[in-house]
This record gives structure tokens, C-alpha cells and sequence, in this order.
């Protein structure tokens, strides 16, 4: 299938590789079906591009680049919808917001996106507890850990930036 008018340009993607998510995603459950989008593999970012509607798309990074500690516990019912009866590993990622300046840019740690590579079944889970923020700063973390030069959030920022 093409994606026309993604902000990477049109995206032609199997049907194989879309996600749905029954639920939606938090402030657009009508949209249902995206697709993970790597255009540089070399960077932690992701695009989370709406199937049917392509001009919305999230920014997502693995926590674990940035909070390798990070650790979720998730109610039961939502982590039902991922988990099929096999030990497929479930993917976690999460949404990033990244303002006009990006050192602030924040991920939303209390809002983890969970995704079962085998069945390609989605749920962004809402996590019950305070330990975590829904705008984690992210540059901070990584500069305060001695982790900045690891990955290269920074250069992800300015290839993701273009396409903001």
C-alpha cells in the first residue's frame, strides 16, 4: 500500500507491517491502523505513521536508550490486548514531544506504546502509578548519565527536525 503526503514523502508498506491498535492511540482512537517508520537506523527515533490518516504521525524512541532502568508495571487488561498465547517478545516504545527548543524535548513515560511483533497488535498502556511522567526529559537524562555521545539523539533531533 502507498502512504501518500507522510512527512517522509510517499511510503509504499506491506500490509504485513501494519500495527493496529483496537484501541487507538490516546486523543485519536478513531485512528487504528499505523506503521513504524525507521528512516535512519542509525538514530533511536521512530515515525508512528497513521495508515489511515497520514498527516498523523508520532515521534517514538525505546525508553531504554535514554532510562535503561525504566521498568512499567501494566494492568492486566491492557497488556491482554498484546499477548497472544506464544512468548513473543512484546516492543515498548515511547512518544515524544519535541518543542522549538530540543533540549526539552520529553517523552511520555507513563503512556508506553506495547506492541506484539507477531500478531502486530498495539495498546498505549496508561500506567496507574506516579513513578513515571507523561514529559520525561530526555537530552537531560542522557547528558546527566554520561550517555549523549552513545546515541546519537542529537543527530536523530536534526533528521527528525526536517521532518517535524
Amino acid at each position: 500500500m502507498l502512504l501518500k503526503g507522510t512527512r517522509l514523502g510517499d511510503v509504499e508498506i506491506a500490509d504485513e507491517k501494519v500495527i493496529t491498535f483496537p484501541n487507538g492511540i490516546l486523543g485519536f482512537e478513531e485512528m487504528k491502523r499505523f506503521v513504524l517508520l525507521t528512516p535512519n537506523p542509525s538514530v533511536p527515533f521512530h515515525w508512528l505513521q497513521s495508515v489511515e490518516s497520514p498527516p498523523l504521525a508520532f515521534v517514538a524512541i525505546n525508553p531504554l536508550v535514554f532510562h535503561p532502568e525504566y521498568k512499567m508495571s501494566i494492568p492486566e487488561a491492557q497488556l491482554r490486548v498484546v499477548q497472544d498465547d506464544t512468548d513473543t517478545e512484546i516492543a515498548v516504545l515511547v512518544i515524544v514531544t519535541i518543542p522549538k527548543d530540543p533540549e526539552k524535548m520529553t517523552a511520555n513515560m507513563a503512556g508506553p506504546l506495547l506492541i506484539n511483533a507477531r500478531n502486530r497488535i498495539g495498546v498505549q498502556a496508561v500506567l496507574g502509578d506516579e513513578t513515571y511522567s507523561t514529559h520525561h526529559l530526555i537530552i537531560k537524562e542522557l547528558q546527566e548519565s554520561g550517555k549523549d555521545a552513545q546515541y546519537p539523539v542529537k543527530d536523530g533531533l536534526e533528521q527528525i527536525a526536517t521532518h517535524y
